[in-house]
C-alpha cells in the first residue's frame, strides 16, 4: 500500500486483518504466505469497555457468532501503550474507531492524526443508530488522514448507506453482520457473525454494489485462499480475514 497525501489510499489488490482479527502488536510482515498490506487495530473507543458480562461464542452451520462487546481499553490508553511499536513498523498501521457521538468523534480524530504511526483510520458506527443520525455524523467528519467506513453487512444495502458523503472516504469495508440465536437458557444472544458461510452474501454484495463510487474492501467471510481471489477478480480492492486468522490458517 501507498499513501501519496494525507487523504489519498491507494491499495494493492491483497489481503490484511479485519479490525479485532488480531491484537494490538503488528504481525511480521510475511507472516501468511504473502504479506499484508496493512495492519488493523481492533475497535477502539474514546473510554474503555469492559468485556460482556455473559461473552460467549455459539456456533452453527458455516460459522459462529461472538457475543463481547468489542470491549477494549480506550484510544488513549492504546496510543500510549502501542504508538512506538507501531512507528517500527514495515506493514502501515490502520486504526479502527467505534464512533459513538459528535464530540467524542472529533475528539478522536484529532488524537489519531497527531500520532505519525498511524496511515489511515477505518471507522464504524453504531449499528442501532438509524440512518438519519449516521449521515449527519458521517457528513460532520473532518480528517487529515485517509477515512475507510465499514458497513456491516447485513446495513450494506439500507437506503443511507447510498447517501454517504463519498468525498469523505477513501474505500469502504463490507464487514462482518450482526447476527441473533437462542441459547438454552431461553434467551436470545445477539453479537457479530463470522464464517465462511457469508461468502455468498458478502460477495452478492460486492457484486451488486449500487453505493458511491468508492474502492470496495471485502471484509467477511474470506476462510479460503479462492474466496480471496475471486473477491479481488470481481472488483473488490482488497480482502480482510478475521476468524481464520485466530486458526492459524494460512492465505
Amino acid at each position: 500500500m501507498e499513501i501519496t497525501s494525507k487523504r489519498d489510499l491507494i491499495l494493492e489488490k491483497g489481503w490484511m486483518n479485519s479490525a479485532g482479527a488480531l491484537g494490538f502488536s503488528v504481525p511480521f510482515p510475511y507472516w501468511q504466505n504473502q504479506a499484508p498490506i496493512a495492519y488493523l487495530t481492533p475497535p477502539l473507543t474514546d473510554k474503555p469497555r469492559q468485556p460482556a458480562a455473559k461473552r460467549r461464542v455459539m456456533r452453527f452451520p458455516g460459522g459462529f457468532l461472538l457475543h463481547n462487546n468489542t470491549y477494549n481499553p480506550g484510544l488513549r490508553a492504546a496510543l500510549k501503550e502501542n504508538t512506538e511499536r507501531w512507528a517500527r513498523s514495515k506493514i502501515p498501521v490502520w486504526v479502527h474507531l467505534l464512533l459513538e457521538d459528535h464530540l467524542t468523534a472529533e475528539k478522536m480524530l484529532s488524537q489519531i492524526e497527531a500520532c505519525p504511526a498511524v496511515s489511515a483510520v477505518e471507522i464504524s458506527l453504531p449499528p442501532e443508530w438509524d440512518g438519519a443520525q449516521k449521515i449527519a455524523l458521517l457528513q460532520s467528519l473532518q480528517c487529515e488522514l485517509p477515512l475507510i467506513l465499514r458497513v456491516a453487512l447485513n446495513q450494506i444495502g439500507e437506503e443511507w448507506v447510498s447517501q454517504l458523503p463519498a468525498s469523505k472516504f477513501c474505500a469502504l469495508t463490507i464487514g462482518a453482520p450482526l447476527g441473533s440465536l437462542p441459547v438454552p437458557e431461553g434467551e436470545i444472544l445477539t453479537g457479530w457473525v463470522y464464517g465462511p458461510g457469508l461468502f455468498p452474501l458478502a460477495l452478492q454484495a460486492l457484486l451488486h454494489w449500487k453505493g458511491p463510487t468508492l474502492p470496495l474492501i471485502l471484509g467477511c467471510g474470506v476462510f479460503r485462499q479462492q474466496d480471496a481471489m475471486t473477491a479481488l477478480e470481481h472488483g473488490a480492492a482488497a480482502v480482510q480475514l478475521d476468524a481464520i486468522l485466530w486458526h492459524g490458517g494460512i492465505f
